[in-house]
């Protein structure tokens, strides 16, 4: 689970002492000691928007000893590597000259930086993640430990529990992180931070973070790349916001459901709007999602159940590849109307239906309003007795 201990931008520092000329205020000096008994090779690597670039290279004397030198024209992210899970993450304003140390086998558990307010909170942050990930590990032996105990599923629930508060706590210290540090490019990071793979702040549900951070990082960082990125992606979740709302306003109860006109699995095009007169199910879903397998075996029940009375469903595939399409269609014997434009999530659909996740269905009527939305399975054949 080592590499379940990284943020999305993880790191470790220490700042080394150089006063700051006028001269070269717009480079840093990063410099240090590593703990080792050989020489190590290093790099340094810029963490963009978008990408992760080389910049430069070195290794330690004997004694491990480093130093780079570098130009930069603003605040930025920055990665000092011994290996590829071996590295940390520091957070570097012009005219600093950073020292750091720590144990060349393990960086990011062992190192101290001073010289640079951002990579000292960005210290704080990564510490703080990896101490809880830890607690997170020692849960998972006991777990492994536990499987054949005969009060296993105590002991499991009491393992979950005791998991959601560790995420809780966490989750909290990095609200309060952020909160604390509204003018420091630091909190980027943690408002991206991952728990091991699940995000701790989300877009949707945490965006009040987002915003605040957006505007308070706007008045120190006008021009900083990382700020004017968040910006645009606060920019972005709004305007999605909105559409969603207009479209949930279109999909309410009673509203014509939106036309759809995609090509089946043989190119021909087919509107869902071709299907008035019947009672439709129109149902979201892929191949590669392992409910909606589920769903395909229970509603090949209902079709073959209620087809003959007036009952149809448009299926709609938000696969990738044809391939995957077809042999799913094959592998679930699915005889009922299906398209796609295997675009998976980028289809135009996703946003016309409002699709968070599949399966995902919508029941019409025979005169194409919508009667329901995301229905239970076990409760489609009450409406179908109703409506035919």
């Amino acid at each position: 689970m080592k590499r379940l201990l990284f943020i999305t931008f993880l790191g470790v520092l220490f700042f080394g002492c150089k006063p700051k000329d006028k001269e070269d205020y717009n480079e840093f000096i990063l410099k240090g000691n590593i703990d080792t008994d050989e020489i190590r090779s290093l790099t340094l690597e810029e963490l963009t928007t978008c990408d992760l670039n080389f910049l430069d290279s070195t290794k330690t004397d004997a004694s491990g000893n480093f130093a780079f030198r570098q130009e930069i024209e603003e605040a930025g992210f920055y990665i000092l590597r011994e290996s590829r899970d071996n590295y940390v993450t520091l957070l570097i304003e012009p005219g600093e000259a950073i020292n750091l140390e720590g144990d060349a086998d393990d960086l990011p558990l062992s190192y101290q930086v001073e010289g640079s307010e951002g990579s000292i909170l960005l210290m704080e942050l990564n510490k703080r993640l990896r101490k809880n990930i830890a607690k997170v590990d020692s849960l998972a032996d006991l777990y492994r430990e536990s499987r054949y105990s005969p009060n296993f599923e105590q002991i499991h629930n009491e393992l979950n529990k005791a998991y959601t508060e560790i995420f809780e706590g966490h989750r909290q210290y990095v609200i309060n992180f952020i909160e604390e540090n509204p003018h420091s490019l630091a909190s980027i990071i943690a408002l991206y931070q991952y728990f091991g793979d699940k995000v701790i702040l989300k877009e949707t549900e945490d965006f009040e973070y987002f915003e605040s951070l957006s505007k308070s990082l706007a008045e120190n960082y006008p021009t900083n790349r990382h700020v004017i990125n968040l910006k645009k992606r606060v920019s972005d979740i709004k305007r999605a916001r909105v559409q969603r709302q207009m479209a949930e306003e279109k999909l309410a109860v009673g509203n014509p459901a939106p036309e759809i006109v995609l090509p089946d699995p043989d190119g021909n095009s087919i509107a869902l709007s071709s299907l008035k007169g019947n009672v439709v199910l129109l149902d979201f879903w892929a191949s590669w999602h392992d409910p909606c397998k589920i769903s395909n075996r229970i509603l090949k029940e209902i079709y073959d159940k209620y087809n003959h009375r007036g009952f149809e469903i448009y299926g709609v595939s938000l696969d990738r590849t044809r391939e995957q399409w077809i042999n799913a269609i094959n592998r679930s014997d699915i005889d009922w109307i299906q398209v796609s434009d295997l675009r998976y999530f980028s289809s135009p659909v996703v946003s016309l239906y409002n699709i968070e996740g599949i399966p995902y269905t919508v029941l019409i009527d025979r005169e194409g309003k919508i009667v329901a939305k995301d229905i239970d399975h076990r409760v489609i054949e009450e409406y179908l007795e109703d409506l035919l």
